[in-house]
């Protein structure tokens, strides 16, 4: 089995510092099918937990270089490397003998505390955007900066780099990381914890600590390089550092095209051989699925079930209607040449389970019933006379983009299709007597008349079918709920941002700003 580790901050992480919804959805979606991910930082537990904590994380994790690795499962931590009373010692004459003033990370009373110097210039930018961090410890002076178990240093902008690499050396017990900040490339950061720490043992111990085969790495900046080494295969993120690069066995998305879940998803669901089927609406297939749905579903009493929709839907796309193949725990509606045909008119949530098993082998088509036209009549049951009569048509797709929402975490899979197929249908109710009261139990049919109009979704490129025209470069929600009445602008937004139709590009005022993203760049 893979172990998939990545980096978080300009690897999983996208510029802003979050991880993006797609990309935790996705994610959630593998490991919910055993696919096995961890992550390898410098952040610690809290500020990591805060980011990920819509992952739901099976593997244990490594934090601050791998000073740590948390169990999320067990909520433990079966590896602490913190600094031994001679590697303490160091610490503070490096501190002291050179007037660095660098955080000190360390255990005080039970709880992790990041101890400096009040006031020291190297650290301001930094120590202002952690206000409300309960970890902070500002200390006047040295006296208290050494307090408790340490276990972690972090100079910003170190003024003596050499002496402090003479210092931090293997033969005294010591790693570190010098490289770039990520978000401020003015700001230098020298990391130092145990020697038996480091991204190259964090990694090897999560291998051994899952009992994978092969770990598989990702990473954007050079203190990754070490992680690298260690992987068995490692790959670069888009954005990554030239050297990182080099040395990596490919290169990836980039951290704002969620490259890492993307590329693991494309291995952990190879994509399947398909022929799309027809795409012209063929009416005289239509109408004879209708027929062959009717043989099945009249009942003894002469009306119509509620399946006929569904099962008229199965003649027309499934070469094999009356085959249902079961797949792991699920009976799939059609299997033939273009893999495995799913009718799905309820909500997509139910789908969840079987797709995550289904994708893992074949491609998959998921057919969804749009109610386009609708004739509603209203029927005296005794007499069979029509009380009344009504024609409408829906111009919505909220309902699809609900429905779409719920699936969000496989609809960029390569695997997957979605067809809508609009209906022109007669929806007929029928009533006790002519005072139309409503009873328990009361009878209502669904015929299909005829099959309008299909889109078909396949690649996020595809959902820019639902852009509404006339809609300018930059458009606030409620400039695109003008143009797309009556669908659910905040709907539709969530999932055209999500395939990467459309990203967030500033604000006007305190309304978010959206851009359409050039054809050919957003999500494949």
């Amino acid at each position: 089995m893979t172990l998939y580790v990545s980096d978080l901050d300009g690897t999983l992480l996208n510029n802003a510092g979050k991880l993006a919804p797609r990309a935790a959805d996705m994610l959630n979606c593998m490991t919910a099918g055993g696919t096995l991910f961890s992550y390898c930082t410098a952040r610690g537990l809290m500020t990591a937990g805060k980011i990920t904590g819509r992952l739901k994380l099976t593997a244990p994790v490594a934090l601050m270089n791998g000073v740590f690795i948390y169990d999320p499962l067990t909520d433990t931590y079966p590896v602490r490397n913190v600094f031994g009373a001679a590697q303490a010692e160091l610490v503070k004459r490096a501190v002291t003998g050179y007037g660095e003033t660098p955080m000190i990370f360390s255990v005080i009373g039970g709880r992790e505390r990041v101890s400096f110097v009040k006031g020291a210039d190297n650290l301001k930018k930094h120590i202002s955007g952690k206000r409300g961090d309960p970890r902070l410890r500002p200390i006047d002076g040295y006296d208290g900066l050494f307090d408790g178990e340490m276990f972690y240093a972090a100079f910003i902008n170190p003024k003596n780099k050499p002496e402090l690499d003479k210092l931090f050396t293997p033969e005294n017990g010591f790693a570190y990381s010098y490289y770039t900040d990520t978000y401020d490339t003015s700001q230098q950061w020298y990391e130092v914890f145990s020697a038996s720490a480091g991204k190259s043992g964090s990694v090897l111990k999560l291998k051994e600590l899952t009992g994978a085969d092969e770990v598989v790495c990702f990473g954007d900046n050079a203190n990754d390089i070490p992680m690298f080494r260690a992987a068995d295969r490692c790959y670069a993120v888009g954005n990554a550092i030239p050297e990182l690069k080099e040395l990596a066995d490919g290169v990836i998305g980039t951290n704002e095209e969620c490259g890492v879940p993307e590329f693991i998803q494309g291995e952990v669901f190879p994509r399947f051989a398909y022929e799309p089927p027809m795409t012209d609406i063929d009416e005289e297939r239509f109408e004879l699925s209708v027929r062959k749905a009717l043989e099945r579903e009249r009942t003894t009493i002469g009306t119509l079930n509620e399946k006929l929709i569904h099962h008229t839907l199965k003649c027309y796309y499934c070469d094999d209607p009356d085959q249902e193949v079961k797949i792991g725990g699920f009976f799939a509606d059609g299997v033939g040449e273009s893999g495995i045909f799913e009718i799905q008119s309820g909500s997509f949530g139910y789908l969840q389970k079987k797709l995550s098993q289904m994708l893992r082998v074949s491609h998959v088509t998921v057919v969804y019933p749009y109610a386009k036209k609708t004739h509603s009549y209203s029927i005296n049951a005794q007499t069979g006379e029509v009380l009344s009569s009504v024609t409408r048509t829906d111009n919505s797709f909220s309902k699809l983009f609900l429905e779409l929402y719920r699936l969000k975490a496989f609809i960029t899979n390569p695997n997957l299709t979605i067809r809508i197929a609009f209906l022109e249908i007669d929806r007929k109710t029928y009533f006790r007597d002519s005072s139309k009261r409503r009873t328990r139990g009361m009878k209502k049919d669904k015929f299909p008349l005829a099959l309008l109009r299909e889109i078909r979704l396949e690649r996020g490129s595809d959902y820019r079918v639902f852009l509404p025209e006339g809609l300018p470069d930059e458009f606030t929600r409620e400039e695109l709920q003008k143009l797309c009445r009556p669908t659910d602008a905040s709907l539709m937004l969530s999932v055209l941002e999500f395939v990467g139709v459309v990203r967030r590009s500033g604000k006007r005022g305190r309304a978010l700003l959206y851009s359409v993203v050039p054809d050919g760049s957003g999500q494949a």
